[in-house]
């Protein structure tokens, strides 16, 4: 049987972020994904301009009663992305519970989207409102350094401090923990990235580390691709939760493939497009044309979603 997915994230008109860009990929590996958009923009941010409307709470809710009264709720997964507001907090944890309250099993990644590069880019209170009352309902989270670093108050300057961050958010009962990039301050910082990954099971934890090059660009949705990559792949083996170190390491390294190829081909098709790129580019300086260059490139290299060649391995650690 198909198992099913409600994605509540962002949602763009033109582009691939948020659920345009978690959606189509989720689909395309074999899911079936029902959508509720917290926001509805034009466009991402990164643009000059942008239209739309950050949805209320009581709109997230709304919709989620309609699909509960027609008894359309047996979702096998929840995925949580940009949510821009306290009440679309308070939304998706009344979700989640819900859901959970009928069906133990249901799976609930928590993509703690908050900011990134030392800046927040949501209220200062969502950092307090995901530590206490979404991380405790998540199965999976999956934070970038500076969402690690926010949440657990810790800063990243070794290995050892990604795997402590994994164990504070172990210790909140999330079962599987990403750490989805990170750099180290003398490991050649701005040419590689590293991926931490901890499976906590049975009072034991099982902790990976990957290594890949940096790609210098503006990208955006890479996140949230990698989270629809990690949902897609966990969901294929025989319980998301009870897996063996063997699976577990086979599946973060093919997510993360798919999505180191498809930046790759974004940004090589970057290049083609004449538009100089140079590195250190503030945002405010970036015109419209330069960055819809770097929109990811997932329908042209839809065939980079499933079974990628495997460029980098993992270790466990």
């Amino acid at each position: 049987m198909t198992k099913r997915v409600l994605s509540i994230q962002s949602h763009v008109v033109s582009g691939y972020v948020g659920n345009r860009a978690a959606t189509f990929p989720m689909q395309y590996c074999g899911l079936d994904v029902d959508v509720i958009n917290t926001v509805q923009l034009s466009n991402h941010t990164g643009y000059k301009s942008i239209k739309g409307s950050v949805f209320e709470g009581s709109h997230i809710t709304d919709l989620f009663s309609g699909l509960e009264t027609n008894g359309l709720t047996d979702y096998d997964y929840v995925l949580s992305g940009y949510m821009g507001n306290s009440d679309n907090v308070q939304a998706v944890s009344e979700i989640v519970r819900s859901l959970k309250n009928k069906n133990k099993n249901t799976f609930f990644l928590l993509d703690t989207v908050l900011g990134d590069y030392g800046e927040l880019y949501v209220p200062v209170e969502l950092v307090d409102l995901y530590r206490v009352h979404l991380c405790p309902l998540a199965d999976m989270v999956t934070p970038n350094q500076f969402e690690a670093e926010t949440l657990s108050g810790k800063k990243i300057k070794n290995i050892n401090d990604a795997v402590e961050i994994c164990d504070f958010f172990h210790s909140l009962g999330v079962k599987i923990v990403v750490i989805t990039s990170f750099s180290l301050p003398d490991e050649h910082p701005d040419t590689l990235l590293h991926l931490v990954a901890s499976i906590k099971s049975g009072g034991k934890s099982q902790v990976l580390k990957v290594s890949f090059p940096f790609l210098r660009g503006y990208f955006t949705g890479a996140g949230d691709l990698l989270c629809a990559l990690l949902l897609s792949r966990l969901s294929e083996l025989p319980s998301i939760t009870d897996v063996s170190a063997d699976d577990f390491k086979a599946a973060i390294e093919s997510a993360l493939a798919s999505q180191h190829l498809i930046l790759s081909a974004t940004a090589e098709q970057q290049k083609l497009a004449n538009i100089p790129a140079p590195p250190g580019l503030a945002q405010s300086q970036m015109s419209s044309e330069l960055v819809r260059s770097f929109e990811l490139r997932l329908i042209a290299n839809r065939h980079l979603l499933v079974n990628p060649k495997i460029p980098f391995t993992s270790e466990f650690i």
